[in-house]
């Protein structure tokens, strides 16, 4: 399991080339396209970070014959006299304490944030509210119960949770055109699922949290799914609509908020008077922007492409002792004094005592097969494990063993139980 560390820092270097792509070409060439190209860009990344592991794909193979030929001797390492210490564990538990401080400092925030919107919030009653959210509703087509509040000590309309949504707002007096563009605009993060982006984007930056690069991505997302999402709002808007929409988004700032904002919260408006700015400048800027619909399929097919792995024959790699190939190879790599580290000792099986092992062990109470290690990779595998799923075979305690999860490495002396018959 501690091996999981290598995945995760080969993936954490896998997602820096694209970050740093970003934070050089933001200004003169991602500009250029649609904020929802961009924050597409930002959700792949995202969604790359979580996947640490590649999907193995294994290519078909020729097989080879396998020889009737002898077995002579096996041989395996043993690394039972080893004291070193084991510095993949150490950086594992390194990583898992830091893995789990920033979830459960997460966690906390919005334990603490949600507490205090329970004492000071209130349902709304007022029809003017009720009917604008309505509208807006059905002009999105969203359906379900969203529940709207109030919020004393609150700048900016929000909207809270990741599955239940709500939609919380100051308790402002807003006129009609006011609620119908601060509703268009949350109920579009909760059509688009913004916040269970979000949560997915918490969960990715707790995953490489010693990558100081994705404090870059972070900070590019939260940008670009507002931006993106005012996009949305004002696509099929005319001039004066758009001039409308800035003065709201403006006159928030009027506003003091005692709040404050966790990863999990969509809100109208920020405390960030950069991103604000941006926004407006966004808004009122009606120069026509490149939609990157090629770009955007060759950076998702790339993103594909890189959760696989291509494998020729690695699910065939399985071992027989009377297969000559395999056994010289083997012997080979393993038999060679000068690849032992000193630490390490080598232990040799040869036929003779093979047979004795075999000739003394009980077949009824011999299994055919047997399993080891179903949760892990052969590859993560230590060599105490895989001597310790061999002694079973060469004991004389099964014919046969499967080791790893997908049994992409086996040992097979069935033959010998029946030449021994015969």
């Amino acid at each position: 399991m501690s091996y999981i560390i290598f995945d995760i820092l080969k993936t954490s270097i896998y997602i820096s080339i694209p970050i740093i792509l970003i934070a050089l070409l933001k200004d003169k060439i991602l500009s250029k396209y649609t904020y929802n190209v961009n924050y597409i860009f930002c959700i792949l990344i995202t969604l790359r970070m979580i996947f640490i592991s590649n999907i193995q794909v294994y290519l078909p193979v020729e097989f080879q014959n396998q020889n009737n030929t002898t077995l002579k001797s096996m041989y395996y390492i043993n690394n039972e006299n080893s004291t070193s210490l084991n510095y993949v564990k150490i950086l594992f538990v390194i990583w898992m304490l830091g893995f789990v401080y920033i979830i459960f400092r997460n966690i906390y925030k919005q334990i603490l944030f949600y507490k205090k919107i329970r004492n000071i919030s209130y349902e709304v009653t007022d029809d003017k509210i009720i009917n604008s959210f309505e509208e807006e509703k059905k002009a999105l087509k969203i359906k379900g119960n969203i529940d709207v509040l109030k919020v004393d000590g609150l700048s900016s309309p929000a909207l809270i949770n990741t599955l239940r949504c709500k939609i919380i707002i100051p308790n402002n007096d807003y006129d009609k055109n006011q609620l119908k563009w601060i509703f268009r605009h949350e109920l579009t993060h909760l059509k688009r699922k913004d916040n269970l982006l979000k949560l997915i984007l918490m969960i990715s930056c707790a995953v490489h949290w010693f990558n100081p690069l994705v404090k870059i991505l972070k900070v590019y997302f939260d940008d670009q799914c507002e931006l993106s999402c005012d996009e949305k709002v004002l696509k099929k808007s005319n001039v004066d609509d758009t001039k409308e929409y800035a003065l709201v988004l403006v006159n928030t700032l009027r506003y003091r908020n005692t709040l404050k904002a966790t990863m999990l919260y969509s809100q109208f408006n920020t405390s960030k008077i950069n991103l604000i700015k941006r926004r407006v400048d966004g808004i009122m800027n009606f120069k026509s922007r490149k939609k990157g619909t090629l770009i955007t399929i060759c950076v998702c097919t790339i993103s594909a492409f890189s959760l696989i792995s291509l494998n020729v024959g690695n699910n065939q790699n399985r071992v027989y002792a009377n297969q000559a190939s395999s056994h010289q190879e083997n012997e080979q790599t393993v038999n060679d004094k000068n690849t032992l580290e000193p630490n390490k000792e080598r232990k040799i099986i040869t036929k003779e005592e093979l047979k004795k092992n075999l000739e003394n062990a009980n077949e009824s109470d011999m299994k055919d097969v047997m399993e080891f290690y179903p949760d892990k990779k052969h590859e993560e595998l230590t060599q105490e494990e895989v001597d310790y799923a061999l002694n079973f075979l060469f004991t004389g305690k099964c014919k046969k063993v499967n080791i790893g999860s997908d049994s992409s490495y086996s040992i097979n002396l069935e033959h010998l139980y029946e030449d021994g018959n015969n």
